[in-house]
Parts: structure tokens; C-alpha cells; sequence
């Protein structure tokens, strides 16, 4: 979640009014500490009682003229409705007071020898924040950044980033909890369906199979395939085969099979479905390179999703556009999550269909191809676009149009175009973080935690379920990657998470 900034409040007065009748909380958005428990506090924070700032020069002159840069550096301030100003544990004791969880430590901790016992605990991680600051990497370009690196170190920066999770474990725990029912509802209401759109010109297949199905409870990722005005796109895996043949039993107009890249779960089926059907294969040139031969997978994917079999002849070759029963759909080349990605765009209708090059705005545990440098120029290039229906390839719908109905958990009441703003806007931030990661000549995983500070909301709200991922990927796909996205190179001939298992190496160059 963005922090509130000295833009929000100027330019919305209904806030800026909110603002100055509640208790303003300055903390430093650069120590894991100080995160950790601005989360808490807006856990805690129901009615919206305080709003939390993190500090720099221009938010300390706007809130109150009697703020210093060092003394609000050295410890949280709270300045309340009434002009009060309170600091470091007497700021924590005001806050507690607040809510009736946490009224008793409020209460006690204003009251010897407990408030005595605070200050004393309190100064001494106020003495010691530089070096406990989680600001390798780059993350800390709110205040005094020089300082912090030259006073931090990578012992202090484990401690306070362990201390960061663990005071934060609980709020990760019931997100995950509620992240895994929230994706068993989705999976249940789409188990065998199929969603019809535009009059029957936009089909969403939900497909299934026994392994597969542990995608989409435990990570929330759907399967499906595309049917598009006579276009069927990306037709899963072998192992959805059996789900695919039971909704083909009504007989969907199909004249052609278009797969958008080389992943498993969306060519498994391409020549099965080309001779059931006799619609003819349409695949780009680098994707049928990538298909004869097909790779041999992990062993993982292989077992969940399934390895596909080769591409046999005959199949064409996609050109700028593709034929459709009614009109054409353009063809784009949108390399990023893999080499070979094309999305397809009906200009009449404003619907790309994007198979996996939007993924959400957020997305952290990538597979090993993804180059993210590349992916920040396709999505630039589709910002361009006029684009009122975004389908995704694993099923999410996002669009503010009308005659899409509403269906819990697949349509996303949300402009496409912001949704894709606001994915650029996290990959330059992360590729930012990662670039002066390396230029300061830190360990890939400092660079990765700086990526995934506890002050950011997803970064903790996901973290149980993008820690499982990496576990039962062995590695494949996990926030490690996403870092590495950001420093292959076209000469790579093995993706350098392989390269540096087998080296044994943990640093790239």
C-alpha cells in the first residue's frame, strides 16, 4: 500500500481535513522496525484514526513547523488533533492507547517503572537504527542515505530484517489464511465452467486435472483457454486434456489454434486439438522453434502440469495480424515473461487478449526466462493501446465495461490501462532498487529483501504464499528470479538461477 504524501493531502481537501483531526504518526519508512509496526497500527486501525507518514523534509514542514529532520530520524513522532506532540515511547504508549486491543499497554506504559523501562528499550534501538536499517540496496532514499550505508552492516541488516518479520509473522499468517480461502471459493465457482462474453464472441474455458488443480488452490493461478470469435488460444496442458474434451462436447466454433508463447500449461494440446478439430496451428516463429524440439522440463512441472509433446507439421506461422470469423486480430510481439510472448488485439471490439503478459500489477515469483527489462518496454508498448477488456491467459478479466457481467473472483472492476500503469510503475521501482543493489556490489539476497520491504503491503501479504511456491518449485519460480530478471542478457545460453546452482556461486556479474 502507497504511503499518504504531501500530494495526497494537497490535493483532496476532504483529506487534508481527515488529516488534521487525526493523530499524524512521522516514522522512518527506511528502518524494518519502524514498518513492521505502522503495519500493526493499521491492522489496529479501523475508524481510520491516524494516518502515517513516512518522513522527509516535506512532510515534516507541511504536518508541523516544530519537527526536526534529526530528531524525528532518532524516533517516532505523533503529533495529535490538538497540536500535541509525543516521541518515541510516549508516542508508542499514545498510539496504543487508541484502540481497545491495545489500551492496557497505552495505560501502563505512561506509568512507572514502565514507562521508565520503555524509554530505556526504545533509546537503545533509537541509538542503534542506522546500523539496524534495512536501507542496503537502495531502499533508503527517504532521509540521510549516505549515513545509513556507511553505518550499516549485513549482520544488523539480517537482524533487523528477521526482527521486521517476526514482529509482523501474525499479520502474515491470516493473510495467507485468508489469501487460501479466498482462492478455494474462485477455484470452486470455476471448477468445469465456462463464462461467455460478448454475445458468445469471448469464451473463458476453465480447464482442470487432478495435479494441476493444486495450481490454482494453492497459488491462485487458472487455467484456461481462450475461445475468441472462431480462434481457440492456448489449449492448456496434457494433463487439462481430459477438461478440455468435456467442454468441446458442445461444439464451439473453432478454425484456427493460436498459442501466445511456449509455456507447458498453454501448448500441451496444440496439434490434439488442430486434428479433433481440423483448425490449422498458429504459432510464432520463435515459438516453433522453442516447440521441435520441446524442452524437457523440471521435474516438478513436468509432474503438476505436464510435458508437452513436440509441435508437428503442419502448422503456419503467425503474421502481424490473424484472420477471424468476423474481422482480424492484430498480432504483437510482447517479449518479457518469456522471449517468444505475442498477445492479440481486436481494435474493433478494444479487447487485448494478453495470455501472459500482464500477470496483475503484482506479481513476484517468476519463472526463470522472464527477462523483466524487456517486459517493461512491451508494456509500454501496450499502454498505447486502446484497451477496454484485458483478458489474462490464466483467466482474470479486467474491465469497466458494462456488458461484462460481474463474476466474483474472475472480472475485475478496474481500467485495464491503470491495471497495466500500475504493473510499469512496480517494475521501475523494483528494477531501480535491483540496479543500485548491484552498482553498490551487494548479495543477490539483499537485493532481493530490499525489493521486498515489510513496509510494503504486498511484500508481507504474499510472502507465505511466494515462500511456498519457491519450496515446492525447488527454487524454479521465486522472488530470487524476479531479481535476476533484471540482469540477464540476450547471450545467456542457460538461465543464471541454473548457472549458479551448478557453479554453486551466489553472485552475478
Amino acid at each position: 500500500m502507497r504511503e499518504p504524501t504531501v500530494e495526497d493531502i494537497a490535493e483532496k481537501p476532504e483529506e487534508s481535513h481527515s488529516a488534521n483531526t487525526a493523530y499524524r504518526v512521522l516514522y522512518d519508512g527506511q528502518c524494518e522496525i519502524c514498518q513492521a509496526c505502522v503495519s500493526w497500527l493499521r491492522a489496529l486501525d479501523h475508524e481510520n484514526t491516524t494516518v502515517c507518514l513516512s518522513i522527509s523534509a516535506e512532510v515534516l514542514s507541511t504536518v508541523d513547523s516544530r519537527l526536526g529532520m534529526d530528531e524525528c530520524l532518532r524516533q517516532l513522532h505523533v503529533v495529535t488533533p490538538k497540536g500535541e506532540i509525543f516521541a518515541g515511547w510516549d508516542a508508542v504508549a499514545c498510539l496504543a492507547s487508541l484502540f481497545p486491543s491495545t489500551w492496557l499497554i497505552g495505560a501502563v506504559g505512561r506509568q512507572f517503572p514502565f514507562r521508565n523501562v520503555g524509554r530505556m528499550l526504545y533509546g537503545f534501538v533509537a541509538r542503534n537504527r542506522y546500523s539496524l536499517s534495512k536501507c542496503r540496496g537502495g531502499a533508503c532514499r527517504v532521509a540521510k542515505p549516505e549515513a545509513v550505508r556507511r553505518q550499516s552492516r549485513l549482520g544488523a541488516f539480517w537482524s533487523c530484517y528477521m526482527l521486521g518479520f517476526c514482529i509482523r509473522l501474525p499479520l502474515v499468517l491470516w493473510a495467507a489464511i485468508r489469501a487460501a480461502a479466498q482462492r478455494t471459493s474462485i477455484f470452486a465457482r470455476t471448477y468445469h465452467k465456462r463464462l461467455n462474453l460478448l454475445d458468445g464472441k469471448l469464451t473463458i474455458l476453465f480447464l482442470n486435472g487432478p495435479l494441476p488443480n493444486t495450481v490454482p488452490v494453492l497459488f491462485g493461478e487458472l487455467f484456461t483457454t481462450v475461445l475468441y470469435d472462431g480462434i481457440a488460444i492456448d489449449p492448456g496442458s496434457p494433463k487439462m486434456r481430459r477438461s478440455l474434451a468435456r467442454h468441446l462436447r458442445l461444439k464451439p466454433r473453432i478454425t484456427k489454434v493460436v498459442a501466445t508463447h511456449a509455456h507447458e500449461e498453454h501448448v500441451g494440446n496444440l496439434n490434439w486439438l488442430s486434428d479433433l478439430t481440423g483448425a490449422p496451428v498458429y504459432v510464432s516463429k520463435m515459438t516453433a522453434r522453442f516447440l521441435t524440439p520441446f524442452k524437457k522440463l523440471p521435474w516438478v512441472r513436468a509432474a503438476i502440469i505436464g510435458q508437452p509433446p513436440n509441435l508437428e507439421q503442419p502448422y503456419h506461422l503467425l503474421d502481424e495480424t490473424v484472420d477471424t470469423d468476423s474481422g482480424s486480430l492484430q498480432v504483437i510481439p510482447t517479449p518479457g515473461h518469456c522471449d517468444d510472448h505475442i498477445v492479440l488485439y481486436d481494435p474493433k471490439e478494444k479487447v487485448l487478449l494478453a495470455g501472459d503478459a500482464f500477470m496483475g500489477s503484482y506479481f513476484a515469483t517468476p519463472n526463470p526466462d522472464v527477462d523483466s527489462r524487456k517486459w517493461l518496454v512491451s508494456l509500454e508498448r501496450l499502454m498505447k493501446l486502446d484497451i477496454e477488456i484485458l483478458v489474462e491467459g490464466h483467466g482474470h478479466i479486467h474491465t469497466l465495461r458494462t456488458d461484462i457481467p460481474d463474476f466474483p473472483g474472475v472480472v475485475i472492476r478496474q481500467d485495464p490501462k491503470a491495471a497495466v500503469a500500475e504493473k510499469l510503475d512496480y517494475l521501475r521501482w523494483l528494477r531501480e532498487q535491483i540496479e543500485v543493489g548491484f552498482q553498490e556490489g551487494l548479495p543477490v539476497r539483499v537485493i532481493e529483501a530490499s525489493c521486498f520491504p515489510w513496509g510494503r503491503r504486498t511484500s508481507w501479504e504474499s510472502c507465505a504464499t511466494d515462500e511456498c511456491i519457491r519450496l515446492l518449485s525447488l527454487g524454479h519460480f521465486s522472488r530470487t528470479e524476479l531479481v535476476r530478471s533484471f540482469v540477464r542478457t540476450d547471450g545467456d545460453q542457460l538461465p543464471t538461477v541454473y548457472e549458479v546452482r551448478m557453479t554453486g556461486g551466489g553472485d552475478i556479474h
